[in-house]
Formats: C-alpha cells, structure tokens, sequence
C-alpha cells in the first residue's frame, strides 16, 4: 500500500529466508568445532545443484507474469545478466583476496546473483541488472568472508549472507535503478531515485525494516517455543559420533 515492490520474491522468500536463518544460527548455537572445520565433500553435486537452480530461475522470475509478455522476457534477460555479473564479481573478489577463484564461490555467487535480481527482475533494465549483479557478487562476499567470522555465527550454509544479504541488496538497488521504461509494461508509474523518485528508496528500505524485523521476531520466538517441548539440538556427546549415534547407520562416510 505504500509502494513497496518485489517482483518475484526477493523480500517475502530470501530476505525472510536469510533472517530466519540468522535466527536460527543463534537459537541453536554452533556446530562442533571438527564439524565446522570439515570441507564439501561433493563439489561436482554442488556445482550441478546450482545450475539446475539457476535454470529452473529463469521460470520463477520469468513465470511471475503469468504469460509470455515482454516483461516475461525482459525479467528472463535480466535473471542471466545479474547471474553472469555476480558470478564474474566472486571470482575477481576470490583473485584479490585469496588468490584463487574457487567452484564452491562461483556457484554461491550464481545463488547470490538470482536471489539479487528477484525482487528487480521486472523493473530494471538491462544496465541495471548488471549493476545488480556486480552488487551481488561482492556485497555478499563480504558478508560471508568478512562480516560472518567476526559474528561468530555459525551458519552451516551461508543462507544469511546468500539469500538475506543479497535479497536485501536487491530490494535496495530496485529502489534506485526501476526504469519507468521497463516498469511501464507491469507497474507504470513505478520509478527509482536513478530516475527522479528518491522516496521509493525510502519506502523499499522501509518495508525491509519490516520484514527483517517481523521475521526475526516471529522466527526466534517460534523455536524458543518449540525447544520448550524438544531440544533444539542433539548432545554434544550425540553429535561427536553423528548419523551412527541414532540412525545406526552412516549417510555419508568422509573416514578414510
């Protein structure tokens, strides 16, 4: 009612998604310091995780139209430029600081790009999805090799950095970089601060307030409730030994 936008969800799905991931991280605590320490053991099946993920976002953003309509297409072109942009990002921030791009990095980077075009998909044009991208590719870089170390968070998946920080990203930037060109086609009269309306900034800054604040809330009060009537979390001596400790049986086995 106030403006707010989102096309396909990069506030009501990630950013929801990240908060109550952070919340969840504090609620339960830490993993164990081994279990923290422990390495993917399938980069193959994350890299093809995450191109299956990322085509079938080509029909979450470019199905929120319900048709094939320009703005279908326009949102489908946009995914791929954010995506690309946020992928090449990573990489040159893994070169700068670690000295060695990575597979795990460059696929967290194509989670971060499409989560990041989610709410702007159908706003934005090209240009600005590429802005979006390059966003994406190192304001959540820092949020995971940066800023979560120093938290002391243990986010087992970086669905904070991944799908908050970035989802939030996006919102913001949609703010800024909505084309009345392109928004003519879903929502005329829809402009960001780039094109002379600052106050839409205002209003997605506001409406993330909310939904960070709502979220967290609801999230941390919900699993206190729960952890009254079951343990959050398994005993320590329980996770030391791991899936044989209750399921008598090893899903799968990293001993050598």
């Amino acid at each position: 009612q106030m403006g707010a936008v989102d096309f396909s969800g990069g506030y009501v799905i990630h950013l929801s998604a990240g908060i109550t991931a952070l919340a969840a991280a504090i609620a339960v605590g830490p993993r164990l310091s081994s279990d923290r320490r422990s390495k993917p053991n399938n980069v193959t099946l994350v890299f093809i995780g995450a191109g299956i993920l990322w085509l079938g976002w080509n029909g979450f953003n470019g199905g929120d139209p319900y048709g094939a309509t320009i703005d279908a297409a326009i949102a489908v072109l946009n995914t791929e430029l954010a995506a690309a942009a946020s992928v090449i990002a990573w990489i040159l921030m893994d070169m700068k600081f670690k000295h060695k791009p990575t597979l795990i990095g460059a696929t967290t980077a194509a989670v971060t790009g499409l989560v990041a075009i989610t709410p702007a998909a159908g706003y934005v044009n090209g240009w600005g999805a590429f802005i979006i991208g390059i966003a994406a590719g190192t304001i959540p870089w820092i949020a995971t090799n940066k800023l979560a170390p120093k938290l002391k968070l243990d986010d087992a998946l970086g669905v904070f950095p991944a799908h908050g920080v970035a989802g939030l990203t996006g919102g913001l930037l949609t703010g800024i970089l909505a084309d009345p060109a392109v928004t003519v086609f879903v929502a005329p009269g829809l402009k960001g601060a780039l094109y002379g309306n600052l106050s839409e900034l205002g209003v997605q800054a506001f409406a993330a307030g909310v939904v960070i604040v709502y979220v967290f809330a609801v999230t941390f009060i919900l699993l206190k409730l729960i952890g009254l009537l079951t343990p959050l979390r398994e005993k320590d001596s329980t996770l030391k030994v791991g899936d044989m400790a209750i399921h008598g049986e090893i899903g799968i086995d990293m001993q050598d």
